[in-house]
């Protein structure tokens, strides 16, 4: 962990912060609307739309016992089902941001300008999400009860200003962009799914370089007791939305078509090889974290 003195002094980081929002404005400038830059034909319905290593059942003998085309199906499932979690953590975003942004005109216009550059990239990837999922003809998987009450009431109620909730912001991103990756990696996959998943990590990308910068800057702010303090509720709400990202309820691998879909979501709670790989998702924002004082 950086010690306090070792990080830069606090003009230094509000000047990087403002020469990161300049470079921000001008990149999202270039907006095209997503769902019409998606190749929808392409969107085989007779191919997986994920590779079978991130699947949520690969590594268990429940998976090799899978037929090509439950396998093929499972994909598409988990796909609409990752689509389904960004819509969620979108919705929160635009929800709080919405709400107490606008008072940060006065303020900083330049952060303001770029926030409402961010808002229509969450609301385009929404939409892009929506008609994914009207295509595929898969119904919401998840009700509002089934997302983690902590995460979801400290993204709507923890104090703006704090780098906590730009802490849980970060989360929310990098760890669905390292999924991305291991996606977009996958070139045999249908063009449509590329595309969806090159547009949001593109447009991701800025969004996580924002919730670092904002972070740096505010985490300057608290002394290493309030970090303490901090640190484990923050340790819980990044518990609970890897939980949820990583274990696919049983109406996944109903929606799938698959038998016992009760007991699939138990065994993959248990299964080592999903359990690296969330560890291995959830490293990058961990160690940013903790350089920033936090104790995870």
């Amino acid at each position: 962990m950086n010690r306090p003195e070792s990080l830069p002094s606090s003009a230094v980081v509000r000047h990087h912060h403002e020469a990161l929002l300049l470079r921000l404005n001008a990149h999202s400038s270039h907006y095209r609307d997503p769902v019409s830059a998606v190749a929808w034909d392409s969107l085989r319905f007779d191919a997986p739309w994920l590779p079978e290593p991130l699947l949520s059942l690969y590594g268990l003998p429940e998976f090799d016992a899978l037929s090509v085309e439950e396998r093929i199906r499972l994909s598409q499932a988990e796909f609409v089902a990752f689509c389904e979690l960004g819509l969620w953590l979108e919705a929160l975003f635009i929800e709080r941001l919405g709400r107490n942004r606008l008072a940060e005109m006065y303020r900083d216009p330049a952060a303001y300008r770029y926030q409402l550059h961010e808002m229509r990239e969450e609301i385009g990837h929404s939409l892009m999400f929506l008609e994914l999922q009207r295509r595929a003809q898969i119904p919401f998987m998840s009700s509002a009860r089934d997302r983690p009450r902590l995460a979801s009431a400290f993204a709507r109620f923890a104090p703006e200003e704090s780098a906590a909730f730009w802490a849980t912001i970060l989360v929310g991103e990098n760890i669905p962009d390292r999924l991305n990756r291991r996606i977009f990696a996958d070139k045999e996959l249908p063009a449509a799914v590329l595309a969806i998943t090159q547009i949001h990590m593109r447009e991701e990308a800025r969004h996580m370089a924002f919730a670092r910068a904002t972070i740096q800057e505010r985490s300057r702010r608290l002394s290493a007791w309030q970090k303490r303090l901090l640190s484990p509720l923050l340790r819980r709400v990044i518990h609970q939305f890897l939980h949820t990202c990583f274990f696919p309820s049983a109406n996944v691998y109903a929606a799938a078509g698959l038998a016992e879909p009760v007991l699939l979501a138990r065994r993959v709670r248990h299964n080592p090889h999903r359990r690296r790989l969330m560890d291995e998702c959830a490293a990058p924002s961990r160690d940013f974290l903790r350089s920033q004082g936090f104790s995870l």
